[in-house]
């Protein structure tokens, strides 16, 4: 007679992702990444809005998507809004955390991109891509990857 137990997956404490799909919506995108986490802290809840978390702080938001155009002379460069700032889609991964002894998760954040996943007022944009980071509640941040050159 044989029995196995089958050992709880471990990953490091600070997020790790990878890309996993863009898929193009009309005007908007969406944006799907594969992550890990040691210690399943990720994601926010609604009232976690005070200290590092406060509207006027960087880590208010826990997934950071940078925007890139290519540039015929330059190459890659940010894309800029009207006002001359850079193009940074902010979000809020909701709470996150297993139940049990076993802290680790694995899974996969979708995100769309509205009303555009491009900047229809640049003449760079029909060849963009992203750059991505995602931070736990420990302020832990990923690895940060990129995205496949996008064409429209």
């Amino acid at each position: 007679m044989l029995s196995s137990c089958l050992k709880p997956e471990t990953f490091p404490l600070e997020p790790i992702i990878e890309f996993d799909s863009f898929r193009a919506m009309s005007d908007s995108g969406e944006i799907s990444i594969s992550f890990t986490d040691g210690d399943g802290d990720i994601g926010l809840r609604e009232g976690d809005t005070n200290g590092s978390f406060s509207s006027n702080q960087t880590f208010h938001h826990n997934l950071f998507i940078e925007y890139y155009e290519k540039d015929d002379i330059l190459g890659w460069i940010r894309g800029k809004d009207l006002a001359g700032n850079d193009i940074t889609f902010l979000y809020r991964v909701p709470y996150l955390t297993p139940n049990g002894n076993n802290k680790a998760l694995k899974g996969i954040i979708k995100v769309v991109i509205e009303p555009s996943y491009f900047n229809p007022l640049s003449s760079q944009s029909d060849t963009i891509l992203y750059k991505i980071r995602l931070a736990d509640r420990d302020l832990n941040v990923s690895n940060t990857i990129k995205s496949p050159v996008i064409t429209r």
